[in-house]
């Protein structure tokens, strides 16, 4: 597989686009370049980090203040020091940042509200995303409920990719047949819709339907190993990740 080039640029951006390269830039870049930094780092990762909260037994303004918080603390204290893409994954780097945390946010009893510095984005803007539950709806533990948000905005991320591409590439069959047939009963627990019946829909065999569908499959093959490059340092990793993030959410 061809390498990937992860020191700098990609999607337009002026600084590394890898989250080990983004906490690097948090740790040592120029105070723009940290706080751009940091502002994708918290787009990306708020809602496993408040679902964590949430399961934690938090209300949500609870959870929002102690969400900020974490990212606040970030930055103010020396977490980025001990960040090494060689000694494990970003995912469990963050958990275990984020357990830390709330551990040491109990022990000082800290329920104080806290504003993070630098101007950081407000979480209210994110939350407004109305797919986003907030209620804990299953009995899931602190952890399983932060794999789980992880697992599911990194799918739902590169199927906004996936959109995107489809539309400039005059594929929107293509992406409605994989968002029905594939992502919906992945997310949502439901039975995947007949293929015939999908196919009909648009006016397309089922085997004009089998075909589109496969070359979606590929395509967000091919988005989700470049989504999942952006925190995993090898190709070995970015594979076992991915199996991952299936396994996370077949579980119930």
């Amino acid at each position: 597989m061809e390498s990937v080039d992860k020191s700098n640029g990609g999607r337009g951006n002026s600084f590394p686009t890898t989250d080990w390269g983004l906490l690097a830039d948090c740790r040592v870049g120029s105070p723009a370049a940290r706080l751009a930094a940091m502002d994708i780092l918290i787009r990306r990762y708020w809602k496993p980090v408040f679902m964590f909260l949430r399961y934690s037994g938090a209300d949500v303004e609870a959870a929002k203040d102690s969400t900020q918080a974490f990212f606040a603390d970030w930055i103010e204290n020396d977490v980025f020091s001990k960040a090494d893409e060689r000694k494990g994954r970003f995912r469990s780097f963050m958990l275990t940042c984020l357990k830390r945390f709330t551990s040491n946010a109990r022990r000082a009893g800290s329920a104080q509200k806290r504003v993070p510095s630098e101007g950081l984005l407000s979480l209210d803007e994110l939350m407004s995303n109305p797919e986003m539950p907030f209620e804990p709806s299953d009995p899931m533990t602190p952890e399983s409920a932060f794999q789980r948000a992880w697992a599911c905005e990194v799918v739902q991320r590169v199927l906004r990719h996936l959109e995107i591409e489809c539309a400039r590439t005059g594929k929107q069959i293509h992406f409605d047949l994989f968002a029905k047939r594939i992502i919906c009963p992945i997310l949502e627990g439901a039975a995947e819709p007949p293929l015939a019946n999908l196919g009909a829909t648009h006016g397309i065999t089922e085997k004009q339907a089998a075909n589109l569908l496969q070359t979606a499959k590929r395509a967000y093959q091919r988005l989700l190993q470049e989504e999942v490059r952006l925190y995993a340092d090898t190709e070995t990793e970015v594979a076992s990740e991915i199996r991952d993030i299936f396994k996370i959410l077949a579980e119930k």
